[in-house]
């Protein structure tokens, strides 16, 4: 899963915490993600990661962590300070105004807490003219706000078991599926750059089941 990605542009977001100004990035991704915005954190230092990355999931052949431990380590920095201000709550009047048509959210990461997945429904709601899509394994947290969720944020289960193709579970829109190399089980995430297919990131797309070879 090509998704290297750099620091991009940056909105400044007071913290509630510690009285000091954090910068969350915006980031530039690129691979079959380049010309996607992201809005990432650090999967080294996300608890949830950490164990997921020891069990015989897709986990255990995070691309996160090879990046970000290897030839991405600039990228770890700039993803840190993401991970600490989206983890406490951030004022409505502090978010940012997003200038893009579609949004990932969790390029690199997970959802850390409670927090994070407020401060990104507010985003979303915050920038109607934007569409977001977010990434996660974490159903608790997401089945928590199903009542908070806007229509204009798009939840994508990403299923950690390999060669277990499910469909979309209760409360989220559509479902990222991996597939083991060489498997003859039909894929329709077979390359193309995101923006130009946007099977996840519309309702409308007709895919709501992605199935996808392991890199």
């Amino acid at each position: 899963m090509a998704t290297i990605c750099f620091s991009g542009c940056a909105y400044y977001l007071k913290s509630i915490f510690e009285g000091l100004t954090v910068t969350v990035h915006i980031s530039k991704m690129t691979g079959k993600l380049v010309h996607m915005p992201a809005i990432n954190t650090n999967t080294l230092t996300n608890e949830f990661c950490i164990r997921q990355h020891q069990t015989d999931t897709i986990c255990f052949e995070c691309y996160s962590f090879d990046m970000l431990q290897g030839h991405r380590k600039n990228c770890a920095p700039a993803f840190e300070r993401n991970s600490v201000a989206l983890s406490e709550l951030i004022d409505y009047d502090d978010l940012p105004f997003l200038n893009y048509a579609y949004v990932r959210i969790n390029g690199h990461g997970e959802l850390i807490n409670e927090n994070h997945l407020d401060n990104i429904i507010a985003i979303a709601v915050k920038n109607p003219q934007c569409t977001f899509a977010l990434w996660t394994k974490r159903v608790s947290l997401i089945r928590n706000r199903l009542d908070l969720i806007p229509d204009n944020l798009i939840l994508v289960f990403s299923n950690p078991k390999v060669d277990r193709v499910i469909g979309v579970p209760r409360g989220f829109h559509k479902v990222f599926n991996n597939v083991s190399k060489g498997s003859t089980r039909p894929q329709n995430c077979t390359g193309r750059k995101c923006i130009e297919c946007l099977a996840c990131y519309r309702k409308d797309s007709g895919t709501d089941v992605i199935v996808e070879m392991v890199k």
